[in-house]
C-alpha cells in the first residue's frame, strides 16, 4: 500500500503522508528541552574540539551556549512551521563565528561544533520519537531533510561570518605591522609608540636583527581591497610562507608588507646565527621561485639604531637579485658588495662604455663571440683551457679571442687591473640585463 507525502517525497519506494499535528507534537517535545540540550551541545565541543578545550570557561558558559541555544530555537521554530530560516534568524551564527576568531578558534573548529550540534539536536529528535506511532516516524524522516537544509545554511552563514572577520583583522594587524616595521626602519625603536605597537601585536622587541625581503614578480605598492585577488592572495602568501621559514631562536620574527614588499626583521643574538637564517632564507626561497619571487637579506646589524643600514642592505640585495633574474636563491649583501659598489658608482656607465660595448657592438655586427669567451674565462677562474672546455672550442681560440678583446677595448685581460675592469663590465650588464 502507498502512502502520500505532504512534500512529495519518497521513503524507501514508497509515498510516505506525514501528518502536521505529528510534526508538531515531536517538536514542542524537543523544544521543551532546548536549554538542557543547548549545554549537551557545549560540553561535546569542549570534550571532541581542542579549540574549544582551550576556551576560557565563561566564554563557554555564556557566548558559546548563547549561540548554540538562539541557532536551536531558530530551527526548531521553522521545523514547526516548514520554512527555512531568515538571513536575521541566521545572524546569531555569523556574529558568533566572527567572535570565534578573536578567541582563537579555527574556523575547521566552529564548523566541527556545528555538525555536532547537528548531530546532537538530531539525536534529541529520534529519542524523543514514539516508536509506536507510525506519524511520529514519518514526521523524524521529514524533519531529517530540513535539520539538514538548516545545517548546511547554518554552515555557510557561520563562514562568511568568520572569514569577513579575518579579513577585518588580518588587514587591521597589517597596517600595525607596518606602521611598526616604517618606525623600527626610522629608527624609533626606543619610542614609547613603538613599544605600544609592538604589545598591541605581542611582539618582544630585540636588540639585533638580521633584515630579510621578499618581492614578488608583479610588484605592487601596498595590499589594498581594489587589487586583483591574485595579488593579494601572493602577498599573503610570501607573508605566511616567510613566517613558516623564518624560525628565530631569540626574540619574534616581525614580517608585514611594506611598499608592495614583503620585510621581515629576524632577531638574533650572536653573529653566528646569520648562515641560520641564510639556510631559512634558501627554503624560503626555493619555496617561492615558482611564483616569480626574489629573496634578499642583510648582515647582522647589533642595536636597533642600525636597523636602517639593515633594510637598506636587504633592499639592495633583493634589488640585484630582481635585477639579475635570480630565483630560487636567496641573495645575501655580503654575497653582492661588489655589484652594490658598482651599481651607486657615477662612473658605472664609464666602465661599461671603456669594456663591454665595444665587444657587444662587435659580436652584434660579426656574430662573434667575444663576450661570452670573456664571460667563460672569468667563470673558470681566467684559466684557458678550462675556458676552451666551457665554450667546445680549442685553447688557441680562447687565447686568440682574448688578444682581439685587448685590441677592441684596450684593456689586457692577463693584465690584473684591465681584467678587474673588464670584470666589472660583465657585472654591470648582467644588473642591467633585466629591468626592476
Amino acid at each position: 500500500m502507498r502512502e502520500m507525502v505532504a512534500d512529495g517525497g519518497t521513503i524507501d519506494g514508497a509515498i510516505l503522508e506525514v501528518r502536521p499535528e505529528a510534526v508538531q507534537n515531536l517538536v514542542e517535545r524537543v523544544s521543551a528541552q532546548v536549554e538542557s540540550i543547548a549545554g549537551q551541545m557545549v560540553e561535546r565541543y569542549r570534550a571532541q574540539i581542542t579549540d574549544y578545550r582551550l576556551v576560557d570557561d565563561e566564554i563557554l558558559r555564556e557566548d558559546v551556549y548563547g549561540v548554540s541555544l538562539a541557532a536551536m530555537r531558530v530551527t526548531v521554530a521553522n521545523l514547526a512551521s516548514g520554512r527555512r530560516p531568515s538571513i536575521g534568524e541566521l545572524e546569531s551564527t555569523r556574529a558568533g563565528a566572527a567572535r570565534r576568531v578573536h578567541q582563537n578558534v579555527s574556523l575547521e573548529s566552529f564548523l566541527h561544533a556545528l555538525r555536532l550540534w547537528g548531530q546532537t539536536l538530531w539525536e534529541t529528535i529520534l529519542v524523543s520519537v514514539d516508536g509506536n506511532v507510525p506519524a511520529e516516524r514519518d514526521a523524524a524522516l521529514q524533519i531529517a531533510g530540513q535539520l539538514l537544509e538548516h545545517l548546511d545554511l547554518q554552515s555557510m552563514a557561520a563562514a562568511q561570518g568568520f572569514l569577513e572577520e579575518l579579513q577585518s583583522v588580518w588587514s587591521d594587524r597589517e597596517v600595525v605591522r607596518r606602521d611598526l616595521l616604517d618606525a623600527l626602519i626610522a629608527g624609533d625603536g626606543d619610542s614609547e609608540r613603538v613599544r605600544r605597537l609592538a604589545r598591541s601585536l605581542q611582539l618582544r622587541l630585540h636588540d639585533n636583527y638580521i633584515v630579510v625581503i621578499v618581492r614578488g614578480g608583479e610588484r605592487a605598492t601596498e595590499e589594498a581591497p581594489d587589487q586583483p585577488l591574485t595579488t593579494r592572495v601572493a602577498l599573503r602568501r610570501m607573508v605566511e610562507a616567510a613566517r613558516t621559514r623564518l624560525r628565530p631562536t631569540a626574540g619574534s620574527l616581525l614580517v608585514g608588507m611594506r611598499h608592495g614588499e614583503v620585510v621581515a626583521l629576524y632577531p638574533f643574538a650572536e653573529p653566528t646565527e646569520l648562515e641560520q637564517v641564510r639556510a631559512g632564507c634558501q627554503t624560503l626561497a626555493s619555496d617561492l621561485e615558482e611564483h616569480g619571487t626574489s629573496v634578499g637579506m642583510s648582515g647582522c646589524h647589533v642595536g636597533l639604531s642600525q636597523l636602517s643600514a639593515g633594510y637598506s642592505e636587504a633592499r639592495e640585495a633583493v634589488e640585484i637579485a630582481v635585477g639579475t633574474g635570480t630565483r630560487g636563491r636567496v641573495i645575501a649583501f655580503e654575497d653582492v658588495l661588489i655589484d652594490s659598489i658598482i651599481r651607486s658608482s657615477r662612473h658605472a656607465e664609464q666602465v661599461v662604455h671603456s669594456t663591454i660595448a665595444p665587444l657587444l657592438a662587435y659580436d652584434a655586427g660579426r656574430q662573434a663571440e667575444f663576450v661570452s669567451t670573456l664571460r667563460a674565462y672569468v667563470d673558470a677562474g681566467f684559466n684557458v683551457a678550462k675556458s676552451a672546455e666551457v665554450l667546445c672550442v680549442h685553447p688557441n681560440t680562447v687565447v686568440y679571442r682574448l688578444g682581439r678583446i685587448k685590441a677592441l677595448t684596450g684593456r689586457d685581460p692577463h693584465v690584473a687591473d684591465d681584467l678587474l675592469l673588464l670584470q666589472l663590465g660583465l657585472k654591470l650588464i648582467d644588473l642591467r640585463s633585466q629591468p626592476e
